[in-house]
């Protein structure tokens, strides 16, 4: 009968708690944002809190392939790829049913008093198309770089800086018609 060398055995357990740690560590931070980001592409506290879950998850999953940079761009390039899957298998849940029945600037902030008119604004942010809502909440609201937008949204920095104007835009004019 052989005999079993227990530091053989705890050697992987040893390296999986690490690794847990380190993954736990580093992302600590950035729940916070991923809740606010996903928040805003889903619309609802408990999607949102689902969507987070799911990215962790499967952040976690990667995080050995994980090479230790722009890890906020990182995470929200995971959070974004797992709502379109989410939307994507809702069309096709959609058409499946349909289908069974029959045989859907920079001087920006400046202009907006935020604390009098933050409701105001993000109600116009949640109403404008998602890729202009997406730029503007990247951009001017957890303010990373025109360069870690485009990486995330896997799109050339004039597209985001294109969309960020235009975005800002919509934004305005929804204030301002609500003002009157």
């Amino acid at each position: 009968m052989k005999t079993l060398n227990s530091a053989a055995y705890t050697a992987p357990v040893i390296m999986r708690a690490n690794r847990r740690t380190d993954f736990e560590l580093a992302i600590r931070g950035e729940v916070a944002v991923l809740y606010r980001v996903a928040r805003r592409m889903v619309r609802s506290p408990e999607e949102a809190e689902d969507l987070v879950q799911t990215t962790l998850m499967r952040a976690f999953g990667a995080w050995a392939r994980f090479d230790g940079q722009h890890l906020r761009s990182w995470l929200i390039r995971i959070l974004r790829n797992e709502n379109l899957m989410r939307v994507r298998s809702s069309q096709r849940m959609e058409m499946a049913e349909l289908q069974e029945d029959s045989a859907v600037d920079e001087g920006f902030w400046d202009e907006v008093v935020w604390r009098d008119h933050a409701d105001r604004v993000l109600d116009a942010l949640d109403s404008i198309p998602m890729e202009f809502r997406m730029t503007v909440m990247l951009c001017d609201v957890e303010q990373l770089s025109y360069e870690d937008a485009a990486r995330i949204l896997e799109i050339p920095i004039g597209t985001v800086r294109s969309r960020l104007s235009r975005g800002r835009a919509m934004i305005r004019a929804i204030v301002l018609k609500e003002r009157r």
